[in-house]
C-alpha cells in the first residue's frame, strides 16, 4: 500500500482537504485545470486492457480468470476462504426440470448477467412446486420457466444458467442472505455496498470500509437506510481485504455473503455494471484510491 494513508469515504466527505492532492496542477498545463482522478476514466481503461489483454496469445486476462469457476475455488481454497457451490453448471432453460431432480433447494441465477437479475432462491415443496424466498410464495415450475424466460428476455443475457447452494443468514430466518459487494484496491477496500432481495424488488444501502453509511449517488431511488448492516462486519471487511490483496488486478469488486456458517464467497466481479453511476464525489474518492493503489505496485 501507499505510505500516503487514504481517510474513509466519510471522513473524505466532512474533510476533503486530506486528499488536497486530486486538485493539484501544474504550470506545463499553461493555466488549464487537469482533469482530477476519476473512477469510471480508470474502469474504461481497465476495461480497454483487458480487451487487449484477450487478443493476445498465450494471455489470459484477470477477467476471464474471475470468471472461471475452478480458477476462482483453487484461489479461495488456498485463502480458505468458502465459496458458495456450484451444484448445476451452465445449463439452458429448456432443460431446467431435469436439473432440478434431486434437488430440494438451490439458487438459480444466470451465468451472465448484473443486478441480480434473474436470481430466484428456491425450496422443494412437491415434486413441481418450490417456496420462492425472494418473493415469499409459492411457484409451479411453469410459473419459475415463465418468470426467468421473462428476465432473460428483457435483459437480453444469454440462455446459460447455474444452479448454485441456498445459504441463509445468521438470524436463521428463511430468507435470501444478503450480498455485501465490495469495491477493493489490491487489499483495501473504498465501498461496500448492501444488497437486499425483498418481494418487491431490490434494495440498497452503502456503507464506507468503516461501515458508516454513505450516500454514492448509485442506486439513490432504492436505497432503503432499515436495512440492518451484518452481524459480523469486520470479519466480511477482513475477508474481501484479504481476498483483495492477493488477487492480480488494481480493482475487483468482491462480493460476499454472510452466511450462517461466516463469510462465503460469491463471485468476484472485476467490472461491475454500471460503474459510472457514482456521483462526483463517489467517483473522485474511488479515483483517487486507484491512483494511489497503482503508485504503491510500482513501487
Amino acid at each position: 500500500m501507499s505510505e500516503l494513508v487514504i481517510p474513509s469515504f466519510c471522513d473524505f466527505l466532512l474533510t476533503p482537504e486530506q486528499l488536497a492532492w486530486v486538485q493539484a496542477s501544474h504550470p506545463a498545463r499553461k493555466g488549464t485545470l487537469p482533469a482530477p482522478p476519476s473512477f469510471r476514466s480508470a474502469m474504461d481503461a481497465l476495461v480497454r486492457r483487458y480487451q487487449r489483454e484477450e487478443q493476445q496469445p498465450g494471455v489470459t486476462c484477470f477477467a476471464e480468470l474471475a470468471g472461471n469457476r475452478g480458477w476462482v475455488a483453487n484461489q479461495m481454497s488456498a485463502l480458505e476462504v468458502p465459496t458458495a457451490k456450484i451444484l448445476k453448471d451452465d445449463f439452458s432453460l429448456q432443460h431446467l426440470r431435469d436439473v432440478l431432480q434431486g434437488v430440494d433447494e438451490c439458487v438459480i441465477k444466470p451465468k451472465e448477467a448484473h443486478s441480480s437479475r434473474g436470481v430466484l432462491s428456491l425450496k422443494r415443496v412437491d415434486e413441481i412446486t418450490f417456496e420462492c424466498l425472494q418473493l415469499r410464495c409459492r411457484l409451479r415450475l411453469v410459473d419459475i420457466l415463465e418468470r426467468l424466460y421473462q428476465e432473460m428476455r428483457e435483459h437480453q443475457f444469454p440462455n446459460h444458467w447455474q444452479l448454485e447452494e441456498l445459504l441463509l443468514p445468521p438470524s436463521g430466518l428463511l430468507r435470501p442472505v444478503d450480498d455485501f459487494k465490495f469495491y477493493a484496491f489490491r487489499g483495501r477496500v473504498g465501498l461496500i455496498l448492501q444488497v437486499a432481495r425483498q418481494p418487491e424488488g431490490q434494495y440498497y444501502r452503502w456503507y464506507d470500509r468503516d461501515w458508516h453509511p454513505v450516500e454514492t449517488g448509485k442506486y439513490a431511488d432504492a436505497i432503503d437506510p432499515a436495512l440492518l448492516p451484518p452481524r459480523d462486519p469486520e470479519a466480511l471487511l477482513c475477508v474481501a481485504e484479504r481476498v483483495s490483496a492477493a488477487l492480480p488486478t488494481p480493482f475487483c469488486r468482491v462480493d460476499l455473503y454472510e452466511a450462517r456458517s461466516g463469510p462465503v464467497l460469491g463471485e468476484l466481479t472485476p467490472v461491475p455494471g454500471t460503474y459510472h453511476a457514482f456521483g462526483e464525489k463517489a467517483d473522485l474518492y474511488l479515483g483517487a484510491m486507484f491512483e494511489l493503489d497503482n503508485a504503491a505496485a510500482d513501487k
